[in-house]
């Protein structure tokens, strides 16, 4: 028996207690299972902290099938350090962070008794598009935008984050560019000034010539299908991994890309 699967409602029972970032790659997952939970009437049922549940629930296709509940540790744990699922530290600093979490979820979908296999991290939502025109009708300006800058702070401890480095590059950059960043400082454009969501941040990272992001959260639903397509670069800024699409370059030390940009 599946000891997170409940066969009498048919229901997967799945929670994560850890970061916004976390969640969103889970309901990114989800919704790549959509069709095999649809035809099999199945649903998740995924419990999580209350306090991300707003921008996280904008990333699901379906919310009949896929049901966020209030915290519970119940069911299956799906973090990506669960060594129950896989022993993480062996392979995180040995493939590329994207290309792990591939493994991670082929894993976890064995778990589930569940006979598919992802190929790839990254996702196609219409929506990212949609919201991306509204967002351009609404705020014309941001039509000239051409790097988006993902400065919010790590919450993992996955990188040193030097604020004043980072602010000094930036307004460094303002000079040359038209950017926006997920985290104000003082006259430089920021996407809490609109009250963008981080799905909003992922629509409008649809039409950016460049990306410079800490490895947070925040990112995570830049990795879709438009997004990889059309931006010219990705600066990713982490300690300890790497990832292996071809567009996006990790870095340490903001005062690398200088040369560059």
């Amino acid at each position: 028996m599946n000891p997170f699967f409940d066969s009498n409602t048919n229901t997967f029972h799945i929670y994560n207690k850890y970061h916004l970032g976390d969640h969103v790659f889970n309901i990114i997952f989800f919704n790549k299972i959509l069709p095999y939970l649809k035809k099999n009437n199945m649903k998740i049922e995924y419990y999580m902290e209350e306090s991300y549940r707003s921008q996280v629930e904008e990333f699901i296709l379906d919310r009949e099938i896929i049901q966020i509940k209030r915290m519970e540790q119940r069911g299956l744990e799906a973090w990506i350090n669960n060594r129950d699922i896989v022993l993480h530290y062996e392979l995180q600093t040995k493939i590329g962070f994207d290309t792990y979490y591939v493994y991670y979820y082929n894993r976890l979908l064995k778990m589930m008794n569940i006979p598919m296999i992802l190929l790839d991290l990254k996702y196609e939502d219409n929506e990212l598009l949609l919201r991306k025109n509204r967002i351009l009708d609404r705020y014309s300006h941001f039509r000239n935008l051409e790097i988006l800058i993902i400065n919010s702070e790590p919450m993992s401890g996955q990188y040193r984050y030097n604020k004043n480095d980072w602010n000094q590059f930036i307004l460094y950059l303002s000079q040359k560019y038209k950017i926006i960043t997920t985290l104000k400082i003082p006259n430089i454009p920021c996407t809490m000034d609109y009250k963008l969501t981080i799905k909003d941040i992922a629509s409008i990272s649809t039409y950016m010539k460049y990306i410079i992001s800490i490895n947070t959260g925040p990112f995570v639903g830049c990795y879709n299908k438009y997004t990889l397509e059309n931006v010219e670069k990705i600066y990713m800024f982490v300690d300890n991994l790497f990832y292996d699409h071809q567009k996006i370059e990790t870095y340490k030390d903001i005062e690398d890309i200088y040369l560059y940009l």
